[in-house]
């Protein structure tokens, strides 16, 4: 039997994977590999590209619920850290989990060539 792989398949489960590991494996690095690929194929059309673009767009909002968000409640409320710093860790577990079950749901929806949820 001759392998044929959808190039579209292709793409949008390759940037849902770079998501998942821009969270769960290779932070920087793997944004920066989205990133490439993002400016690279921009220009796609179909599904591959609102792939894409989802998975960008959630890494961004990653970026500022996970990191720009905890900081900014630390410094504000610094009259007790200790407290600040013990709901800023739970915060960051429950939205942390939050955006990787979203990244799989849109990585089960990329292998099965449907639309991403967000």
């Amino acid at each position: 039997m001759k392998n044929t792989t959808d190039p579209q398949k292709k793409m949008s489960v390759i940037a849902q994977s770079l998501y998942l590991a821009n969270l769960l494996l290779l932070p920087g690095l793997s944004f920066l590999l989205l990133l490439n690929y993002f400016i690279k194929f921009k220009s796609q059309s179909g599904l591959a590209r609102i792939h894409l673009y989802r998975a960008m767009q959630l890494c961004i909002v990653n970026g500022v619920l996970l990191a720009i968000v905890p900081l900014i409640y630390i410094f504000v409320f610094s009259e007790k850290p200790d407290t600040a710093i013990m709901i800023m860790i739970f915060y960051f577990v429950c939205v942390h989990a939050v955006f990787v079950l979203l990244g799989m749901l849109n990585l089960s929806r990329a292998m099965a060539k449907k639309l991403p949820l967000f």
